[in-house]
């Protein structure tokens, strides 16, 4: 049995810890394969124990590392999954006993539940929602070779905030979930601004911040610091889409991503 398991952008401007959207980039775990199995403390593995696994599993992924898409959800989803439906759960089962897993060691849902489900999410403490609409235009990733630590990233925030960001930031988590039920893509450049943790993190590494500047000044419709960083999330519509990844191009890997609906599935 193979199970896959998407990457995801999260945080998504105002929606720190969250917002989180699943893209089609993936990990992948297996009860048989080449060479030697994950080994016990491998992020894979401590999931699927975690949920239940006992057997020997194999890993592979194309999501990248410590870039801020989700690799390390991505592959706890992968891993969960798996324990669940070798215990004989159902697809949706599985991934239901699984998000407790996954988003208990991520520390918070942004990342787990779209790994999981698949789709953009809302989590607001206990309760997850997946949101009942798309994204309009096309998405973008501005994905550099350099990598982020994202403890190290968040210790760098203020553990306190003033009223006047928190206004802001509840604003424009506000407007994104109108932009996304209206469609309406000429919204999301402000919905997706933020005061919460994008600044602090722009400030620690100028490049991703350079780049967020580059795709508005090309024309994109919105961007964001996807996690923690480095990579750098664009919205898009058809007439900009070639402008922005011309000017993105030059300094890191451009890649243009679906959202995944389905989450971590067999295959």
């Amino acid at each position: 049995m193979r199970v896959r398991a998407p990457g995801s952008s999260a945080n998504i401007g105002p929606g720190f810890d969250v917002l989180g959207v699943a893209v089609a980039r993936y990990a992948w775990v297996e009860d048989h394969g080449d060479g030697e199995p994950c080994a016990p403390g491998h992020i894979a593995r401590v999931a699927y124990e975690h949920a239940g696994g006992t057997e020997p599993i194999w890993f592979d992924f194309t999501v990248e590392p410590a870039r801020g898409l989700g690799f390390s959800a991505a592959a706890r989803a992968a891993g969960a999954v798996l324990a669940r439906l070798q215990a004989g759960s159902s697809r949706e089962q599985a991934q239901l006993e699984a998000y407790d897993v996954v988003a208990e060691i991520e520390g918070h849902g942004d990342n787990a539940a779209p790994a999981v489900f698949g789709g953009f999410h809302v989590i607001a403490g206990d309760v997850r929602h997946r949101v009942a609409a798309k994204l309009p235009g096309q998405l973008l990733f501005w994905v550099p070779d350099t990598a982020t630590e994202t403890n190290k990233s968040r210790a760098m925030l203020d553990p306190l905030v003033s009223r006047a960001d928190a206004v802001f930031n509840v604003g424009r988590a506000a407007l994104l979930m109108a932009a996304l039920y209206e469609s309406r893509i000429d919204l999301f450049r402000t919905a997706t601004d933020d005061r919460l943790h994008q600044p602090a993190r722009f400030d620690d590494c100028e490049a991703s911040y350079d780049a967020y500047r580059r795709a508005l000044e090309a024309g994109a419709a919105a961007a964001w610091l996807s996690g923690s960083g480095p990579t750098v999330g664009v919205l898009v519509d058809e007439s900009h889409a070639d402008a922005v990844r011309q000017a993105l191009r030059s300094t890191a890997n451009v890649l243009d991503l679906e959202v995944d609906e389905q989450g971590a599935i067999p295959i």
